[in-house]
């Protein structure tokens, strides 16, 4: 029987979830935790040193025994840091976020959104106040923003859109 005890809220929902210890053989532990009580762990947490903070993590989300989505805890304070996600279950990270001042809430995201492995949405929440506020396409992958659209006041809408690409611009002219 371990002495480590830990406690998870996978889910978000406030409450500690059950889960089960086991070391990993090198003087750290993994978490599992069964959401949907299938047999299966939907989440599985890597505390590498056995401080009881876990430094990184495997999700899987839709509960289809495939893990999509990795979070890493980068400064060792408890909080993921970054999250690299599987979204079309192809086996390559097609979006990440990151959580830059340490609050708990992403301020930079980056997305392949058509899946043929190069990023093309671009996100920022530039104030840290928990909505992204900046967002930049790149909808033809050439290099430039196609489009970038600004929340300039911070009142959760975006107000101003540039087209840096004159072939989607739609009021240009030719």
């Amino acid at each position: 029987m371990s002495e480590y005890d830990i406690h998870v809220d996978t889910d978000g929902d406030g409450h500690w979830d059950a889960h089960t210890v086991e070391a990993d053989g090198h003087g750290g532990y993994n978490v599992y935790v069964d959401h949907n009580h299938d047999g299966r762990a939907d989440f599985v947490g890597h505390d590498t040193n056995g401080d009881g903070i876990l430094e990184s993590a495997e999700y899987d989300n839709n509960f289809d025994g495939s893990f999509e989505a990795h979070a890493t805890d980068l400064t060792g304070d408890g909080w993921f840091d970054r999250m690299d996600t599987d979204r079309d279950g192809d086996g390559h990270w097609d979006a990440a976020q990151e959580d830059t001042n340490h609050d708990g809430q992403w301020d930079h995201a980056v997305a392949d959104n058509d899946f043929d492995g190069k990023a093309d949405t671009w996100q920022v929440d530039r104030n840290l106040d928990g909505h992204m506020d900046v967002e930049a396409r790149d909808t033809d992958e050439d290099g430039q923003f196609n489009t970038v659209a600004t929340d300039s006041n911070y009142d959760g809408r975006f107000d101003t859109v540039q087209f840096g690409d004159p072939e989607t611009n739609p009021y240009l002219t030719a």
